[in-house]
């Protein structure tokens, strides 16, 4: 992370601006139209076979990538294999590579990633990231009724669709921010558990000798279930704060600290020089 963008995520914590990007220029740049017939999920004979072909690829390739290029693992697999059906899984957004490393925690056919829909490109890029399983989230209301329905169908089939609650990517950011609704929303919704997902950052003497960022550690927390009574609002924002409290526990266990967000106040003298020479 450059100077800049460090002095960003200061600022931003202390104003609990927790969802603005520290990189605001969205690349918005040739994304693809998902208006109108865009299908969510493969169903042709041809987005079958790049998908029957290029899940095992990622498993194969990204694991040896993601092992020697971060320390990557995973602990809390046997949560994993309490979910009989479908289930909504949410992660903090702290990693470039996080998507990624989530598909390779829960298995890369059972797993399907929400994002925001600039991020589908046209061309073979665009169908690169559907045949990965990536759900573009819309603006319109149209978008949002297809993704729903997408969301429907696979938690019918028994998969698992990830959400980044805290919308914004904070690169190696170790607190867990506030969430937004969406994914507590489906998972009420279509009455399915919630798997929580903490990655955390670890120093480890061979990484800091050789002058490398922490290794990486994907953990994965038992699943909660939706409360059973109330307004679907209501239990959203309920099965929210459970699945936020069950987070922040496995922050303070980890990191052997109290989770505490900065107060608002003008950043020093020092980070303010920093920033302004980034």
């Amino acid at each position: 992370m450059t100077k800049k963008y460090r002095y960003k995520e200061i600022e931003y914590e202390r104003r609990g601006q927790f969802d603005r990007d520290l990189n605001e220029d969205h690349r918005t740049f040739d994304a693809r139209d998902i208006g109108g017939g865009y299908r969510y999920l493969p169903k042709t004979f041809g987005e079958r076979l790049r998908r029957l072909f290029l899940v095992p690829a990622i498993a194969v390739f990204g694991a040896i990538y993601l092992r020697f290029a971060f320390g990557f693992c995973v602990k809390g697999k046997k949560n994993l294999r309490a979910l009989k059906g479908g289930a909504v899984s949410v992660c903090n957004h702290v990693h470039m590579m996080d998507t990624l490393m989530v598909k390779l925690a829960l298995g890369g056919f059972r797993t399907f990633h929400t994002g925001s829909y600039y991020l589908l490109k046209r061309g073979w890029a665009g169908r690169i990231f559907k045949s990965g399983g990536f759900l573009p989230v819309g603006e319109t209301v149209k978008d949002l009724e297809n993704l729903q329905s997408a969301i429907g169908s696979l938690m019918q089939k028994g998969k698992i669709v990830n959400f980044y609650p805290e919308h914004a990517l904070w690169y190696r950011y170790e607190k867990v921010r506030p969430f937004k609704p969406g994914a507590f929303r489906y998972a009420v919704r279509f009455g399915v558990p919630v798997l929580p997902l903490f990655i955390e950052f670890k120093e480890t003497k061979l990484r800091r000798l050789l002058h490398m960022e922490k290794k990486v550690i994907l953990h994965i927390l038992p699943a909660v279930m939706p409360p059973a009574e109330g307004s679907e609002r209501a239990r959203a924002q309920a099965l929210c704060g459970r699945v936020r409290a069950a987070m922040i526990e496995k922050y303070e266990d980890v990191y052997c600290r109290q989770m505490v967000f900065a107060t608002e106040s003008a950043p020093p003298a020092a980070e303010t020089k920093e920033a302004a020479s980034a």
